[in-house]
């Protein structure tokens, strides 16, 4: 009989599924989800071991009434007993988990970072930095998907075991050959991923090319007013919230893909494009630097930058390849993760 195993996570998330669809190779699942669930999760764990208590978790924070559902989230936990518990995202899952670790004594607790929740979150305030703290020591185990979030790990609580791999691919699809001069941007329409630098960017480049804008955000109108008033609305498609399928045509007809967040973990949005053959242009920060080299498989942006000094190695798609193959094969990732664990 496998060990049990006891995700506290988003049930909707397509990430979360994606670790559900491994790790059911390895473990007897279960999951406890407060914001509902994909029916897809049923292929891979029974409709009696999920549990959706339907309590809505905002990633912008402000999380504060999840404290109500921890008596039923410890009740659950204690009938299930299992072996291994992972929650995700640390400021609100992971909380919970923590505050809920001593119901079992045997219970091996692993904490999965994601981004936000380590890189913007606990350096809010005292408050928010003492629960990411709290969080991470009970954790047996943290899983980060780059090494730049395990430093900050480990600059809030020292010498935790840190698993680091991306949210990586099943499979690694052949890139393709690109036909137009589009640009793809995908991230979302907010302050902190710098769109308007973006458009303002691009209204240096030569007219030949098109810039697509995908995602939405609050920042969806002022971004297509700027757009307007810098006289390139004709060459930029602001096309809203794609589907995984529609995503990935854009990668495949895309010539560049830039993405320019102040901070970021590994975007699986920067290795979906690498996948595909798409030149990528990302900020200059530590998450990105363990992907991409400048003038190699990639280019760092600057605002003065234009797409005619860009330098990549001729075999750069090639190269991308390999680096995916190598790093973000997620059954391989999980596989050693298991191991670990074990």
């Amino acid at each position: 009989m496998n060990n049990k195993y006891l995700l506290l996570a988003d049930g909707n998330s397509p990430h979360i599924l994606k670790w559900i669809k491994e790790l059911e190779k390895h473990f007897d699942l279960y999951l406890i989800s407060l914001n509902g669930v994909d029916v897809e999760v049923y292929k891979y764990i029974k409709k009696n071991k999920v549990f959706v208590l339907n309590k809505h978790t905002n990633a912008a924070g402000g999380n504060h009434k999840l404290i109500l559902k921890i008596f039923k989230i410890r009740k659950l936990i204690k009938e299930i007993n299992p072996d291994y518990l992972n929650a995700h995202y640390l400021s609100s899952y992971g909380f919970l988990a923590a505050l809920s670790k001593g119901v079992s004594p045997h219970l091996k607790l692993i904490q999965s970072t994601w981004g936000s929740d380590i890189l913007l979150e606990p350096f809010k305030n005292i408050v928010k930095k003492k629960v990411a703290q709290y969080s991470l020591g009970k954790a047996d185990y943290v899983t980060s998907d780059s090494y730049y979030m395990s430093d900050i790990v480990g600059q809030l609580v020292p010498k935790k075991d840190v698993i680091v791999f991306p949210f990586g691919f099943i499979k690694i699809d052949t890139a393709t050959i690109k036909k137009e001069k589009l640009i793809f941007s995908n991230r979302a329409l907010k302050v902190f991923y710098n769109i308007d630098k973006i458009l303002r960017w691009f209204q240096k480049q030569d007219n030949t090319y098109r810039l697509v804008i995908a995602n939405d955000g609050d920042e969806s109108d002022a971004l297509k007013t700027l757009a307007k008033e810098l006289n390139i609305l004709n060459r930029v498609d602001f096309v809203g919230y794609l589907t995984e399928d529609e995503q990935t045509e854009y990668y495949q007809k895309s010539l560049y893909y830039i993405s320019i967040p102040n901070s970021d973990a590994t975007s699986v949005s920067l290795l979906e494009a690498m996948q595909y053959g798409a030149i990528p242009i990302v900020s200059n920060i530590p998450a990105n630097r363990e992907w991409i080299l400048d003038g190699v498989n990639g280019a760092y942006f600057d605002a003065n930058i234009m797409l005619y000094d860009i330098q990549v190695e001729e075999d750069f798609v090639k190269i991308n390849q390999n680096i995916l193959t190598n790093k973000a094969l997620f059954p391989k990732c999980i596989q050693e993760f298991v191991t670990k664990v074990s």
